[in-house]
Parts: C-alpha cells; structure tokens; sequence
C-alpha cells in the first residue's frame, strides 16, 4: 500500500501539501491539487482513517443502545440511524440491552471505553442517571423516542398525541368500549400514550373502564394469557388500541385462536406501522412514527455536540393514522 510519503514524491510537493489536498483544505493552487489527486489515483493510496482520527482526536464511531430488536420497530429506527450516520462518516456499534438496564449500563461503560464520538439511546427506563454520566467523560448524547423534562438532549415523537389522534379515530367510528394494551409505564412512552387514549375518551364523556386496560405486558409468557383473557370476556371491548404494533399482533393470533373475527366481531388498532402490519389479515390500521424524520434530526443535534455546540431543546414530532381494514364502523358519532 503506498504512503503518503510516495505520494508527495510523485506529486512533486511536501507531505503537508499532500494532506491538505486530500482533505479539500483552502489555499492549494487548482493545478497543484490536480497534481496530487493524480498521483494518488496512480498510487492507490488510501487514507489512513486511523491515524486521521487520532490526530483529531475522534473515532468516528457512535453508539447505539436499543431496549429491543426483536422489536420491529427498532431495526427500522435503527436502519434510519444508519443511514444518517453515514452520510457524515460515521460507523455505528449497535447494543441490545434486551430491556435490562443492567445491560444497558454495562453498554454504556463499553461504549466510553471504546471512546465512541457520542451515544443515541432509546432508555429501557425512566432511569437514565448513568446516561447522562457520559457528558462527564466528554461524551455527548441524544436520548430518542423518549421525553424527559429535566434533559434537553432528547428527540421523541408525540407519544401522547399519537395515542389521542388513534383513540379518536375509534371513537369517531362509533366505538365507545375501548380496550387499551400497554406494554409498562417503567418506559415512559406507554404512560404517555396511556394518558393520550384515556383524554380523549374523557372529552368525550366516555367512562374509562380501567378493567379493559392492560398496564403491565412486559413478560412474554404473561402477555397473551391476558390478552386472551380480555378478548374472551362476556362484554368484551368492540375495539382495542395496542400502544405497540407487537401487541396488536398478539390480539390478531387470540382473536384467531378463539374463532374472533376482526374486524366483523373487534376492531384493533395499533402504534408503530411496522411491516408486519401490512402483512397481516386484515392489514392492521396503525399510528406511523417518523423514523426518518426523528433519526436525521437525532443525528444532526448529535453532530452539533460532539462539534462543541450545547445541548438546547427538546423536540416532538407528529406522525399521522395509516388507515386499513381492521377497523369497523359501528356508528359515526
């Protein structure tokens, strides 16, 4: 592989000269650059990125820390991170702290070892102490999809908005006993969803019958017994909002197994639009987040802080109701 020592030989110029052509810097004549690139083309030479790194002090690597990727929805925020992320020339480490904070606190140690540029994380908690110890090693973070008052480096979709505008679009269909599934409230996006689905009902004089809520669908084994539970009650709910794509899928496999039919005898809506959603039969109706949005924006605050600039807003996106076939109308209010 040749040097940039080469380079500069052949190029006729000094090693400083070389390295401030291939960086695109000011002040090279046009003809002396041309010279250079020449020579490096003939050459084959490629950049040490390394020892480019070292100099400035950067790895040009980030972390990632995701609670879940068996998920859908968090390999498709993932892939928008990436391709943000590569445009600016980073490489991302991805960690999946399988929902332990255990583990994501041992990810974010990793990472400070590794001495990662910055971190994005989406927390398994509202613990988020060990996060915000990075700023102390000199890292900077973006905390996604979550909100936290008291932290000014997050980016987070609307959680409480979506889960009004998707209650809405029930209610607006004639649905007035409506089944809500969340996942914990130990995840603040779920406790704001919640909130979401209960104001809208209250605004329209709907009582909430918190025994058609489920607030605790963390543990795999126990989440379908419950759901089934729900959707095989006597005077079940006529529709159902699922605060996560994943849990509406679960209503689908129940309602399948007990002779259900949606959305003829229960309407499901969902949260996420992840693919399965179009996938499934019926297609599932569903809240999209803008992923694409939140991850370039996420990025490109990120970016600003590892170059120096402060931390200084919050910021909530708005998705939008992707209507399908797995809701009826029982009667337009």
């Amino acid at each position: 592989m040749a040097t940039i020592k080469e380079v500069a030989s052949k190029a006729g110029v000094s090693i400083c000269t070389v390295s401030r052509a291939l960086a695109g810097k000011d002040m090279i004549k046009p003809a002396t650059r041309a010279a250079v690139l020449q020579a490096a083309r003939e050459l084959n030479y490629e950049p040490n990125h390394v020892a480019q790194s070292l100099k400035k002090g950067r790895t040009n690597t980030l972390g990632l820390i995701l609670p879940d990727i068996t998920n859908p929805y968090y390999p498709k925020l993932a892939k928008y991170i990436e391709k943000s992320t590569a445009k600016r020339g980073y490489m991302v480490l991805l960690c999946n702290s399988d929902n332990q904070i255990k583990k994501e606190r041992q990810f974010v140690d990793m990472l400070k070892a590794r001495n990662v540029d910055g971190v994005l994380v989406a927390p398994v908690s509202n613990e988020i102490k060990h996060i915000q110890k990075l700023k102390s090693s000199g890292i900077p973070y973006v905390i996604l999809n979550r909100n936290y008052p008291e932290d000014l480096c997050c980016i987070a979709s609307d959680n409480y908005y979506g889960a009004y505008v998707m209650t809405q679009y029930l209610m607006k269909r004639g649905h007035k006993r409506i089944g809500g599934l969340f996942q914990g409230f130990h995840i603040s996006i779920y406790q704001e969803r919640y909130q979401g689905m209960c104001d809208a009902m209250r605004e329209q004089g709907l009582a909430i019958d918190e025994s058609l809520l489920l607030t605790d669908l963390d543990d795999d084994n126990d989440r379908y017994k419950q759901i089934e539970k729900l959707i095989c009650r006597e005077n079940r709910p006529t529709a159902i909002f699922a605060s996560n794509d994943m849990l509406a899928i679960n209503v689908y496999r129940a309602a399948y197994e007990q002779g259900i039919r949606i959305p003829e005898n229960l309407s499901v809506a969902g949260y996420d639009d992840i693919p399965m959603a179009l996938m499934v039969n019926p297609p599932l109706t569903t809240y999209l987040q803008p992923e694409d949005q939140l991850s370039e924006l996420a990025v490109d605050y990120l970016a600003s802080m590892i170059d120096g600039g402060e931390a200084y807003t919050h910021q909530k996106l708005r998705g939008s109701v992707i209507e399908r076939k797995s809701v009826s109308v029982i009667q337009k209010m």
